[in-house]
């Protein structure tokens, strides 16, 4: 058996015919596939025998005879050694890979516009920024084998520069092993995903394994009390960014204005100034990790990066701005208490009157939902509305965000987000503001056995249409 899947795989073969899916089977393609249920592997291998494909790589639990079947001895191992041996053929690109609690994505989308406009970036937003690529399993990073996938399609392949957006649980489950990052970068780190991770100390294992010599050349970091722990045990060559003056990046004065900022740092000694048109609470931070990744590759020269930043622009989702008369409305994908936090303190600081409007997602991590009610507290008004109650009662969400919200502030539950949105925006005053948080760039909302499409962005331009 050995022997021939060694015989499929020669030095001629087109990995563009391998798929792990039979939704994927087109002519002659080859499945390598594999499933725990005996039952469901062998309706699965019908599958593809039926849809004519050419060759099936299965593992010993298919009970099925058929000649094109090939059943190894270890399938994992075997689908293993396949992805390095893919990876090889792949690793003359540049891959950049950033990882944290919040910015992933925004920094992500920063560096795929400074850097060349033949780059792909791999990550949450939907997007299609110069080669941006979604994938239909909503996962933040893709299994390998799909980026693999993606990479090997023809109007990829002589792209060189790839960046991705990498999750805690991608790096828990291995499922980047085999890329090798130019540079990596760190974004922060706070409480998220404790469902899976049960503790903070976990969730920046997860995090560190991106800084090994398995994972990365080098790394990008902000200075933090996480950033620095990431520097203290990493052994890859870094690069720091932060208020100290012995950062390499060093950060002298940053001035924020609504849809923009200017900031004053200096780089290995050389003093810059520069006015970049986005906002957003830390817009100024991802965009100086984005442009510290394309610097530190080696590849770029600053002078070229700094030109770039002057047609930067925020991915959809994130501090994404709509404009009402002489109030605006904000959709933030923030949706952890340190970045709702975050949001609600740098828009404040720029209207007259701000009311929040947000929920919390169903069936994850109900530890940080206090933390979430608190930190809405400095808002001038508060509604809490669904955001993902999946499986959940809705009213359980409800309750355990309000046990962090001060109560003596003007707060008011709608359950019905839509209406929730169309409420936030009829009682807009002069000068003021509605932050809408936590869905973002999202085109669906889960609830209990149904999913609908929605959207706050088209929710918002309706409703503005319908006012105007």
């Amino acid at each position: 058996m050995i022997g021939e899947v060694k015989n499929i795989f020669n030095k001629d073969f087109d990995y563009g015919k391998l798929v792990n899916s039979t939704l994927d089977i087109k002519e002659n393609s080859i499945l390598i596939i594999n499933n725990d249920s005996e039952e469901r592997l062998n309706e699965l291998i019908l599958d593809a025998i039926n849809k004519n494909v050419k060759n099936i790589i299965t593992s010993k639990n298919c009970t099925l005879v058929d000649k094109k079947i090939i059943k190894v001895e270890n399938y994992n191992k075997t689908f293993k050694n396949l992805l390095l041996k893919i990876c090889q053929d792949f690793q003359t690109k540049n891959y950049f890979g950033i990882t944290g609690t919040n910015g992933k994505t925004t920094t992500g989308f920063y560096l795929n516009q400074l850097i060349r406009n033949e780059s792909i970036f791999i990550g949450t937003t939907e997007e299609q920024l110069f080669k941006n690529i979604t994938n239909e399993e909503h996962l933040t990073t893709p299994k390998l084998f799909n980026i693999l996938q993606l990479l090997n399609k023809k109007e990829y392949r002589d792209i060189m520069d790839v960046v991705i957006e990498v999750s805690s649980h991608a790096l828990d489950q291995d499922r980047l092993q085999g890329i090798l990052f130019k540079v990596s970068g760190f974004t922060n780190l706070s409480q998220d995903h404790f469902d899976y991770h049960k503790n903070i100390d976990n969730y920046f294992k997860s995090k560190l394994k991106l800084f090994t010599e398995d994972l990365s050349e080098r790394f990008v970091y902000v200075e933090s009390e996480w950033g620095n722990k990431v520097k203290s045990i990493s052994k890859l060559p870094s690069f720091s960014i932060g208020t100290n003056s012995t950062n390499n990046l060093y950060i002298e004065k940053v001035t924020t204005q609504k849809n923009s900022f200017e900031v004053d740092f200096s780089l290995e000694g050389t003093k810059y100034d520069i006015s970049v048109p986005l906002g957003g609470p830390l817009a100024y931070m991802n965009y100086l990790l984005a442009l510290s990744m394309a610097y530190f590759s080696g590849d770029y020269k600053i002078d070229d990066l700094l030109e770039a930043s002057n047609k930067i622009y925020n991915p959809h989702g994130r501090y994404e701005v709509y404009n009402l008369d002489t109030s605006d409305i904000i959709i933030d994908y923030a949706h952890t208490p340190e970045s709702i936090k975050q949001s609600i303190a740098y828009t404040k600081d720029k209207y007259k009157n701000i009311t929040v409007i947000f929920g919390a997602g169903g069936n994850r991590d109900k530890g940080k939902r206090l933390l979430m009610g608190n930190a809405v507290n400095d808002a001038d008004k508060i509604i809490i509305t669904n955001d993902n109650p999946r499986d959940e009662n809705e009213e359980d969400i409800v309750k355990d965000l309000l046990e962090g919200v001060n109560l003596n502030k003007d707060v008011e539950v709608v359950l019905n987000r839509k209406e929730a949105i169309r409420k936030g925006i009829e009682n807009l005053k002069n000068d003021s503001v509605l932050l809408i948080l936590g869905k973002g760039h999202e085109k669906i909302q889960e609830f209990k056995n149904n999913t609908i499409q929605f959207s706050d962005q088209q929710v918002v331009k309706e409703i503005i249409e319908e006012i105007k």
